[in-house]
């Protein structure tokens, strides 16, 4: 993703130290934010209400969003299933589509 110069982040519900944790069993050299309270769910409307299952809390919808450098919304995928992603050729092909 260098080469199309794109920055990646993940967006978590999770305390700091439980992102990166997390960031770090997983070997991610990218950037974990954290938004314990939900703000960035309410923004982009991905807040699941009470879908986490250990204790009904909220957690996001699962949902990738490309963003272009002048800061629009390109490109989005969103699912109701928290296991399900967009695959990697879809993620691809929306970053060749980016306006350059």
């Amino acid at each position: 993703m260098e080469a199309q110069q794109v920055r990646l982040f993940a967006v978590s519900t999770d305390l700091p130290e439980v992102a990166e944790a997390l960031r770090r069993r997983l070997h991610c050299n990218f950037t974990f934010l954290t938004d314990p309270e939900g703000k960035v769910l309410d923004l982009l409307n991905i807040r699941h209400r009470g879908g986490r299952r250990a204790d009904h809390g909220d957690i996001a919808y699962p949902t990738q969003v490309l963003v272009g450098r002048d800061g629009i919304v390109r490109w989005t995928y969103q699912s109701d299933y928290y296991r399900v992603r967009a695959a990697p050729e879809q993620i691809f092909a929306a970053i060749a589509a980016l306006p350059r």
